[in-house]
């Protein structure tokens, strides 16, 4: 089940439970960030009434984290 969690500056925590709906996932990177994007509802609901995630964070840390997660994945094998 696809959900998203953030906490705001203010110390509240917002949460989107996608629940068991279809979702897309798209990724967009440039040289200096990559976004996140996760939508659900897209096949019965207005853009404006759909169920949404984004992310967008540097570049430089999404690789270094790709790069660790590969790493531990090839040493679990």
């Amino acid at each position: 089940m696809a959900h998203a969690i953030i906490r705001g500056k203010n110390g509240r925590r917002y949460e989107v439970d996608f629940d068991d709906a279809p979702v897309r996932v798209e990724v967009h990177a440039s040289e200096e960030t990559v976004e996140i994007f996760v939508e659900a509802d897209f096949e019965t609901h207005l853009e404006e009434r759909r169920r949404f995630a984004i992310i967008s964070i540097p570049r430089h840390l999404f690789s270094e984290a790709t790069g660790r997660t590969a790493r531990r994945a090839a040493k679990d094998r």
